[in-house]
C-alpha cells in the first residue's frame, strides 16, 4: 500500500514545553518523522501558519514532499517550490483590513514569505506571536498602502480569549460570501484566538485533497492527525485517523466512526504522542 501522512502541527508535533517542544517539535519527533520520511512515506505538515514558521521541520527532517501552509493557502515544498497559491483580492483585502481596524481588532497581514502589522498596533500580542512563529513581523505605517504593491495570502484578526470569538465572527459577517475564516490556536499562547481569513473556499480539506493528487496516492491509504474537532474537516477525508490523548472528546469519538483498525488514540503532544501514532501506520 503506497502510503502518506498528514500532521497538523500545534498540538499534534509542537506542545507547550518551551526549549522542549515548543517552538520546534522534541527531538524524538523531529527524529522519527525523518525517519518515516526517509522510508519512502512522505509526511505533509498542514497548518493554518504560513510557510516560513514550519521551515525549520521541513528542513531538519528532510520533508521533501509538498506542504500545506496558510491554512491550505499556500502548497509549498522544502525547495520553495508553489504547487498552489491562492491570494485575496486587493480591494477585498482593504476592506477587511478597514473594518478590523475600526473595530479595534488586531490585524496581521500574510505574504507568502513574510507577515506584516500596521506600527500602531505594535505591542504584547506581537511578542508573543513572533515566539510562535519564530520571525518578528515586519511593521509598515499603513497596511492599507502595503496591500496596494503586494499580493495577500491572508489575513489574520487575533482577538484575547475564546468568549470574543462571537465578536469575531460578526466582525468578519460582512465578507463571509467572498472569503473563508476559519478559528485556530497556537497552545503556548492561549488564550489567545487567531481568525484566519482567505480566498473563499481555501481550507485545509481542498489542501489535502491537492495534496493527494500531487503525491498521487489515494485519500484512503493516508493517515491525518489532528487535536481539534475543527480537524476533521480534513481528517474525514483520509482512510487512517490519528487523535491526540491532549486531542477533543468530540475528536474522538469522531475518529472511531472510521472503525477498528483505522482509527488510533495516541499519547499526549508533551508526551510526544505522535511516536506511537507514527509506529502503528507504517506497520500497518
Amino acid at each position: 500500500m503506497k502510503k502518506a501522512i498528514i500532521l497538523d502541527v500545534d498540538g499534534v508535533i509542537i506542545g507547550e514545553k518551551k526549549g522542549v517542544n515548543t517552538p520546534h517539535p522534541h527531538t524524538d519527533v523531529m527524529a522519527k518523522m525523518k525517519e518515516v520520511r526517509a522510508s519512502g512515506v512522505p509526511v505533509v505538515l498542514c497548518t493554518a501558519k504560513p510557510a516560513f514558521a514550519i521551515e525549520y521541520e521541513i528542513k531538519e527532517a528532510c520533508l521533501d514532499n509538498p506542504h500545506i501552509a496558510d491554512g491550505g493557502g499556500l502548497l509549498v515544498d522544502n525547495t520553495g517550490k508553489v504547487y498552489e497559491k491562492y491570494t485575496l483580492e486587493t480591494g477585498l483585502a482593504k476592506e477587511v483590513i478597514q473594518t478590523l481596524f475600526s473595530k479595534k481588532v488586531y490585524t496581521e497581514v500574510y505574504t507568502a514569505d513574510d507577515y506584516i502589522i500596521q506600527a500602531d498596533q505594535e505591542g504584547d500580542i506581537t511578542d508573543k506571536h513572533a515566539f510562535v512563529l519564530q520571525r518578528r513581523p515586519q511593521v509598515v505605517e499603513s497596511l492599507l498602502d502595503f496591500c496596494d504593491t503586494h499580493e495577500i495570502s491572508k489575513i489574520m484578526q487575533v482577538v484575547a480569549d475564546e468568549s470574543w470569538k462571537p465578536f469575531g465572527d460578526e466582525v468578519f459577517s460582512p465578507f463571509k460570501e467572498r472569503s473563508t475564516m476559519v478559528w485556530a490556536v497556537h497552545p503556548p499562547i492561549l488564550p489567545l484566538q487567531f481568525g484566519i481569513i482567505t480566498a473563499l473556499g481555501i481550507s485545509k480539506p481542498q489542501g489535502v485533497i491537492n495534496i493527494a493528487k500531487i503525491l498521487d496516492i489515494p485519500l484512503e491509504n493516508i493517515l491525518a492527525v489532528g487535536d481539534s474537532t475543527s480537524d476533521w474537516k480534513f481528517m474525514s477525508l483520509c482512510g487512517f485517523a490519528g487523535v491526540m490523548e491532549n486531542g477533543t472528546n468530540e475528536l474522538k469519538e469522531l475518529a472511531k466512526s472510521k472503525g477498528e483498525g483505522q482509527y488510533i488514540i495516541g499519547g499526549h503532544v508533551d508526551k510526544n504522542g505522535i511516536l506511537g501514532i507514527l509506529d502503528w501506520y507504517m506497520n500497518l
